[in-house]
């Protein structure tokens, strides 16, 4: 099964185990992380900036993950091991500038 990444403007895909060609570490790799549904207020945060429905039930978050490259501070993440990575309590998606949200310089 692939899932995609949960913003919108995402084409970042994650591949189940069965069908990834090498164990991945950190270093480059765009990892995913799943929604913190128990703590409600950064959940709302997620939602915004991600722009999703706040709405969206909390089994249909289960089964979304949101990529490394939505999260803009490095100091988001910790690596508790070589091949583990790991989102920080604090850490809120940043999401991608909309294409009509970006200015151009005259």
């Amino acid at each position: 099964m692939v899932l995609t990444c949960a913003y919108l403007d995402c084409s970042n895909r994650l591949k189940t185990k069965r069908l990834r060609s090498l164990a991945r570490t950190h270093s480059g790799v765009v990892t995913f992380h799943v929604f913190q549904t128990s703590e409600p207020a950064r959940l709302k945060l997620w939602f915004i900036a991600l722009r999703l429905d706040i709405s969206t039930p909390i089994n249909v978050l289960k089964l979304l993950r949101v990529c490394s490259d939505n999260f803009f501070y490095p100091d988001d993440f910790t690596y508790p091991r070589e091949d583990h990575v790991r989102l920080k309590p604090s850490a809120v998606p940043m999401g991608f500038p909309h294409p009509t949200e970006v200015c151009e310089q005259a």
